[in-house]
């Protein structure tokens, strides 16, 4: 039977230093050598998940970027499926969120490159958020007078960070537009931290896996994760699993309950489970 397994990043794959543990990295590795097909589902984008991940680069399956907006191909290193957000839409997101006080960040796609477009950042935890991704990932984050005027490029995505009450009557209302797919969670590292994303109807992590099963023939997918975006990811999944440390929400849903992060849960399950299990190739689409 061929087997995709799949992890979300933060909170899951990685630890709580949003890295991978050495033991995960060496023996992540050597299940990729030896067979497994294995990728990753996350809300980054490549900019962060590449260096995250470049310890066990490339990927035998191509991953799922920005809860499924993107599925880039790690050893071709192109982007196989992106979903874009149509202008009006864009518009329309811009415009509830003025509504509601928020700024927010807005990712360009075009060709291999991401842009991240913003007006003015108001909110502490989006200087945060920037401040990180810009020092660690090099991500190119730039000021516009605005955001709507870049409707027209390749939109994938819409971020916004703050408080959960300063973000929860956004998040309704977003939900209330068409051809808007939405997630609300919290930050793994950050206490009190939540986002809202925003992204097309056509994109989440279910479609995207969705996607890669049909383009890749798979006859079964496990997932793993730990936070509320996962919860497409365990919908598109023959069997998921959450770590010790997932929300509530998650273990409701998975069917069962593996080791927390801090423990290499993931990869520690994947060695033992996978001793029974049938590898495969390497998968492009």
């Amino acid at each position: 039977m061929k087997t995709l397994y799949i992890s979300d990043l933060d909170g899951t794959l990685l630890n709580s230093e949003a890295a991978l543990s050495d033991y995960t990295a060496k023996a992540l590795r050597e299940l990729i050598q030896g067979g497994l097909l294995f990728s990753v589902a996350t809300a980054r984008t490549m900019a962060s998940a590449g260096k995250i991940l470049e310890r066990v680069l490339p990927l035998p399956v191509p991953a799922v970027l920005q809860n499924g907006a993107l599925v880039y191909d790690t050893r071709e290193r192109r982007y196989v499926k992106k979903e874009v957000i149509p202008p009006d839409v864009v518009r329309e997101m811009l415009a509830c969120l003025q509504r509601h006080g928020l700024n927010s960040f807005l990712y360009s796609q075009e060709a291999e490159h991401t842009v991240v477009y913003h007006g003015d950042i108001t909110r502490e935890y989006m200087h945060t958020f920037a401040k990180i991704r810009k020092g660690l990932y090099g991500k190119r984050f730039i000021y516009t007078d605005d955001p709507a005027a870049h409707a027209g490029e390749s939109i994938i995505y819409l971020s916004v960070q703050d408080d959960h009450d300063s973000l929860a009557a956004a998040h309704r209302a977003l939900l209330e537009l068409p051809e808007i797919g939405c997630v609300f969670y919290p930050d793994s590292y950050i206490q009190g931290c939540w986002f809202l994303e925003c992204y097309s109807h056509t994109a989440s992590k279910k479609n995207a896996v969705k996607y890669l099963r049909e383009a890749c023939g798979f006859d079964k997918v496990v997932g793993f994760g730990d936070n509320l975006n996962d919860l497409p990811l365990f919908e598109a999944c023959d069997a998921s699993y959450a770590v010790a440390n997932a929300r509530e929400e998650l273990k409701a849903a998975a069917a069962g309950v593996i080791g927390s992060n801090a423990e290499d849960g993931v990869v520690r399950f994947l060695s033992e489970f996978g001793k029974g299990v049938s590898y495969g190739t390497t998968i492009a689409v």
